[in-house]
């Protein structure tokens, strides 16, 4: 049998596969959906996983801040105990990933967030925010979209790879990288759940979602404070004082110009995503908060997203040369939140920009994998948005692409929801991947 066939029979048999197993997938994406699993709140979602895991057999381990690490092995080895101690778990992953590149295989990387957004104004929707409702081959509810879809396809796809086990030689490790708080801070769970379990992936999938099209790379994000000083004084008076609101009112029309400068120059097509930084003032405060007082303090907080090579320096720098600006600091935004296990976070709110190219063999393996899926090429982006890849692609160099359920649009959204079709889909292109990644 020559490969092309091999691979057709391959395709035919993850699509059986994923068909026979779709209920039973998104009765799991409803057990995920009724979690109100809001950042740093994510515990029920995490021991949801937990049982799934342990009633399908996969090794499944929580780290220290409460992400979930499972883990898909194509030779069935005896694993360390779900409570077995972190560096237990490190050095029996260690030799399996050693043996397994040895043979020939590579290490990939699913990583979906447990945590979403609130639900504020739940007489807004048509359905019960925490519950997943059917309609119109769609399912409703907080999440189902960011990101619970890709979640429940991810886990049940390592589930489903024990049928492919004698389909592939070359069948991947895979590790099920399930992370806390990525809606406060985008990549701070995945780098501590790599540093804990020393995780080395070749590969890394992000679930965010993306239309079931590739996505090669997204815009970093930034946030920043701006803050001016001042002279307080009595408003009868104001001129023996020195407004720090007025320094500020200079400062947030420098952050406009800058804006509307990148706009003009690059443009809004998508082709220029990555060459174009937003920067909005998303708030401004001053004190002494009274109508009788010049402030001597003010503040605006500034969210950014950085094109390539673009970092707090780059857009102080390019802010400061404005001819209005005034004397006032900038200062990182850090994320001090604190876990579900109590573990205390100190992340910048810094991120980069990254891309993995179109050309790349690891492109090319989930282009080919998900034509067969689709019927169809899919169309491939940048996410304008911040996901986990800011820690895998930006930091660790990993490389990394995105493909997903889900119209992005939809994340946050009141009535969020994901196409049954776009689910299927996943479940089947997650339980291939594994099978025909390039060596």
């Amino acid at each position: 049998m020559d490969k092309d066939t091999e691979f057709v029979k391959l395709v035919e048999k993850v699509k059986a596969l994923g068909s026979d197993a779709y209920e039973d997938c998104v009765a799991f994406l409803s057990h995920l959906i009724a979690c109100r699993s809001l950042s740093g709140h994510e515990g029920e979602c995490a021991q949801r996983l937990v049982e799934f895991f342990k009633a399908s057999q996969i090794p499944c381990y929580v780290d220290s801040r409460g992400s979930i690490l499972a883990i898909y092995l194509p030779n069935t080895v005896d694993a360390p105990l779900a409570d077995a101690p972190a560096g237990s778990v490190r050095q029996w992953l260690a030799g399996e990933m050693s043996l397994a590149r040895a043979a020939g295989r590579k290490v990939l990387a699913y990583n979906a967030h447990l945590d979403v957004v609130s639900a504020d104004t739940p007489e807004e929707w048509q359905s019960e925010p925490f519950v997943a409702t059917r309609r119109d081959g769609r399912i409703y509810g907080r999440g189902c979209c960011d990101m619970k879809g890709a979640l429940a396809t991810m886990a049940m796809a390592m589930v489903l790879n024990r049928g492919l086990a004698d389909a592939s030689a070359s069948q991947a490790i895979v590790l099920g990288c399930f992370c806390t708080e990525e809606e406060a801070g985008e990549g701070l769970a995945f780098r501590d759940l790599c540093e804990e379990f020393g995780l080395q992936p070749d590969y890394v999938i992000l679930g965010e979602p993306s239309k079931m099209q590739i996505a090669r790379g997204q815009r970093g994000k930034l946030e920043c404070l701006i803050e001016t000083s001042g002279v307080c004084a009595h408003t009868s008076v104001p001129e023996t004082g020195d407004s720090a609101a007025y320094k500020l009112a200079r400062a947030v029309l420098a952050v406009e110009a800058f804006d509307e400068a990148q706009r003009s120059r690059y443009g809004t097509d998508v082709e220029n995503v990555l060459q174009r930084t937003t920067a909005a003032v998303t708030s401004i405060r001053s004190w002494p908060e009274s109508k009788s007082f010049v402030p001597d303090r003010a503040l605006a907080h500034v969210t950014a997203r950085l094109a390539l090579g673009e970092n707090l320096a780059s857009l102080s720098s390019k802010l400061c040369s404005d001819l209005n600006w005034p004397d006032a600091k900038i200062i990182p935004v850090v994320y001090r939140g604190r876990s579900y296990k109590g573990k205390e976070s100190d992340w910048n709110s810094e991120h980069p920009a990254w891309e993995t190219a179109a050309d790349s063999p690891f492109f090319c393996a989930l282009e080919t994998a998900a034509t067969h899926v689709l019927g169809a090429k899919p169309p491939h982006k940048i996410w304008p948005f911040s996901t986990d890849g800011v820690y895998s692609a930006g930091m660790a160099g990993i490389p990394t692409l995105g493909i997903g359920p889900g119209h992005e649009e939809m994340a946050h959204k009141i009535d969020e929801w994901v196409s049954e079709k776009e689910l299927l889909q996943a479940l089947q292109l997650y339980t291939l991947l594994p099978a025909v990644l390039p060596a």
